[in-house]
């Protein structure tokens, strides 16, 4: 039975990553759409689904790991960083991940009421989350040797540097268009 749980901790997390990836990649998408004027029809909504099962899948992640009897997780070692005896870095940058995307998730619902300015700055904090669940998956994943998990780590990290750099390079040109 704890292989089971084994698998299903490493796919609801793998699962979470790859949807985080792909909704903070219809953002950064549709944020360079809307400074070039194109309507994108139905991305907020993509970008909505993608995170709600992120944190449905984090959530589902957490709670596996209650299950593990090879390392026996506690509440404390899952949600107090530098808590754990087990890899303490690791597992601390995974908690404070996970304090991010509930900040994230709960700003992004009660956005009307914050106000949207708000709402922006702290949603600015998304690449950080992105690179912080990156890093722990990376660091703390006991089959991260394998290729094709290593693409899939790789390959969506390297896409959402080269997304927001796009991003940021079409801020800059907005930003300094010239003046007729």
């Amino acid at each position: 039975m704890q292989e089971y749980i084994w698998y299903f901790i490493r796919t609801t997390g793998l699962v979470a990553y790859l949807l985080m990836y792909g909704s903070v990649m219809v953002g950064l998408f549709s944020q360079i759409q809307k400074r070039k004027k194109k309507k994108m029809i139905n991305t907020l909504h993509a970008h909505e689904v993608l995170s709600n099962w992120t944190c449905i899948l984090t959530i589902a992640h957490l709670a596996l790991l209650f299950f593990d009897t090879y390392v026996s997780f506690d509440w404390k070692d899952l949600l107090i960083p530098f808590v754990t005896d087990y890899k303490p870095l690791p597992m601390a940058i995974g908690i404070f991940s996970l304090y991010l995307l509930i900040l994230t998730w709960i700003t992004t619902k009660l956005r009307k009421q914050i106000g949207m300015k708000l709402w922006r700055v702290l949603h600015m904090f998304t690449p950080i989350l992105y690179i912080l669940v990156t890093i722990h998956g990376v660091w703390l994943g006991t089959d991260f040797q394998k290729v094709i998990l290593l693409l899939m780590n790789i390959i969506p990290f390297a896409s959402f540097v080269w997304m927001f750099l796009v991003r940021h390079d079409e801020v800059e040109k907005t930003q300094q268009s010239p003046v007729s």
